[in-house]
């Protein structure tokens, strides 16, 4: 618990509370017009101090803008990775590879430069580097941590085995049914942000901006520090303090033999550092005349202050401050759309105008990203991967929502049960991935044969589909199941292990006027009894469900 001190004259505070900003300010004047000039020694080292500070204040601003960017690009490379393995786990159950996962991966995500897939081994199985297929990384740490955590570890900066560059590598382990690892997924992370930072100071006379690793090795930076990357200054007196803790300024030698103000941070996630250094030489320069100026301009700013403070108080300070106020409670209330409504901010409030107003943006940015996830998880959800036909959960709720109209408008609802005959053999004969390219085929063909904008084609599971007809009588239902089944032999799908040398589908015709204790379920079976019955009489036939009455009857 911190503890609480008596500060002298805190009973006099409620008093100065009740003064007005403006009343402030004019007290704060005359207590600068009351104080005694500064002699010119003082005043040299006061701005000298100044310039110093001011130099530490733009290093550690610099190096906040390189962090915030890094942690930014961690969050993001989380939240990607983490869709990623519950989609690689979706595509394995549908029949697919990690192939189908990462070729979408290495177009739509441009700050990953490679994406990877390892076995519970640490092999690479596959990646969008070719030449990255086979390497052994269960070696490294991160691995070793992503494997035992289950969870995401983002690693250290380290020179890529696959593409020789530094860079950064995230690892998300990929859960089973069961909840344990079945694969590891990895990228690694484009460096690039810290060119682009080089670049932004490039206009700053002698700033250099770099990272270390937790070694000491300088490992990305500036253009003026080309040879001394790769170097390591673990014997340097800065980086030696830098190693040693997790954020700080310092005025010393750096790598390039150049004395520095310094400012340096952790890298979120890693080990790393990110070190901005302004030239010392550089900040004190031209510190005499700069004094000179400093004397003309406090007999100025005394006869400006007590001006400004009393009439330029209230639309400087107080209602922009007001209005910094009502931005962030619109933002507290959702409102995440609504930026700042002034468009002329002074300079002391425009950091914080453009923050709340990127933070506005990025909160719509994010719930427009939400929904569009959401939309695309919904269509994963109801879509089956292989065919490109709606799945048997869409079915289901397809029948049971067509089963209760037909109810009220007292149409009947027709089912077509198709099953690919001797599909068994196909795959034996052919192999899986030819399987696949034939259930496509036929998924095509059922496709094209739902004429009517009501008919729903689904895949049932395997090598099973239903084409559901409603509102069409036993009889359309068939002709629509004999065009189809000839439909299929027309597509001259060779199958040399079936006795007609060729791909053929048998299928079952189910048709039903709801009624009674009927429900959705009767018409399945109906369907599924004509289809037991055409696998009876020898496959590639179309068997209606009252035919099959008939002959049970017999």
């Amino acid at each position: 618990m911190a503890s609480q001190r008596t500060i002298p004259g805190a009973s006099a505070r409620p008093e100065l509370t009740k003064l007005s900003v403006r009343a402030r300010l004019l007290l704060l004047a005359l207590l600068v017009l009351l104080l005694p000039m500064l002699d010119r020694v003082r005043l040299v080292e006061a701005t000298r101090t100044a310039r110093i500070e001011a130099a530490h204040t733009k290093a550690v601003d610099i190096l906040r803008s390189g962090v915030d960017a890094q942690s930014q690009i961690v969050e993001a490379t989380r939240a990607v990775m983490q869709v990623a393995a519950r989609n690689y786990m979706a595509l394995m159950r549908a029949g697919g590879d990690c192939v189908d996962l990462l070729t979408g991966f290495k177009t739509s995500v441009p700050w990953l430069l490679g994406i990877s897939v390892t076995g519970t081994q640490g092999r690479i199985t596959c990646s969008t580097r070719v030449n990255a297929v086979g390497i052994d990384v269960s070696d490294r740490p991160y691995f070793a941590s992503a494997r035992d955590s289950l969870s995401f570890i983002l690693g250290d900066y380290i020179i890529n085995r696959a593409s020789r560059e530094p860079t950064i590598i995230a690892a998300q382990p990929i859960r089973g049914a069961t909840g344990s690892m079945e694969a590891m997924l990895l990228a690694s992370v484009d460096l690039r942000w810290i060119s682009r930072l080089a670049k932004e100071m490039s206009d700053r006379a002698h700033a250099t901006v770099f990272v270390i690793d937790s070694k000491g090795t300088v490992i990305a930076g500036s253009t003026g520090l080309g040879e001394v990357i790769g170097s390591n200054f673990a014997g340097n007196a800065l980086i030696g303090e830098i190693l040693g803790k997790a954020r700080g300024t310092m005025v010393a030698e750096s790598v390039d033999h150049v004395r520095r103000i310094t400012a340096f941070a952790s890298l979120p996630g890693t080990q790393a550092r990110l070190v901005v250094g302004l030239d010392e030489s550089e900040v004190l320069r031209d510190i005499g005349r700069e004094t000179n100026i400093a004397y003309l301009q406090l007999a100025l700013i005394a006869l400006v202050i007590l001006f400004g403070a009393w009439f330029g108080g209230e639309r400087l300070i107080v209602e922009p401050i007001r209005e910094l106020a009502r931005m962030s409670t619109r933002i507290g209330r959702g409102e995440a759309g609504l930026g700042p409504r002034r468009r002329a901010w002074a300079a002391e409030f425009a950091p914080l105008a453009a923050a709340l107003d990127d933070m506005a943006g990025k909160l719509a940015k994010r719930e427009n990203d939400l929904r569009s996830a959401n939309r695309h998880l919904e269509e994963l959800a109801s879509i089956d991967s292989l065919s490109g036909l709606a799945n048997r959960r869409s079915f289901d709720a397809r029948l049971e929502a067509e089963w209760r109209r037909a109810r009220v408008t007292g149409e009947p609802v027709s089912l077509l049960m198709i099953d690919v005959d001797h599909f068994k053999l196909f795959n034996d004969t052919y192999g899986h991935l030819s399987g696949d390219h034939c259930l496509r085929l036929v998924g095509e063909t059922i496709m094209a044969a739902a004429g009517r904008s009501s008919d729903f084609a689904a895949r049932y599971g395997g090598e099973e589909f239903t084409l559901l007809l409603p509102g069409a009588p036993a009889d359309k239902a068939i002709d629509i199941a004999e065009a189809l089944r000839c439909a299929i032999v027309e597509r001259n799908i060779t199958n040399a292990a079936a006795p007609a040398k060729l791909v053929t589908v048998s299928i079952g015709v189910g048709s039903l006027y709801p009624a009674g204790d009927d429900n959705a379920q009767t018409l399945i079976e109906a369907a599924d009894a004509g289809l037991y019955n055409a696998k009876r009489r020898g496959r590639n036939a179309v068997v209606v469900h009252g035919q099959v009455e008939i002959l049970q009857a017999g």
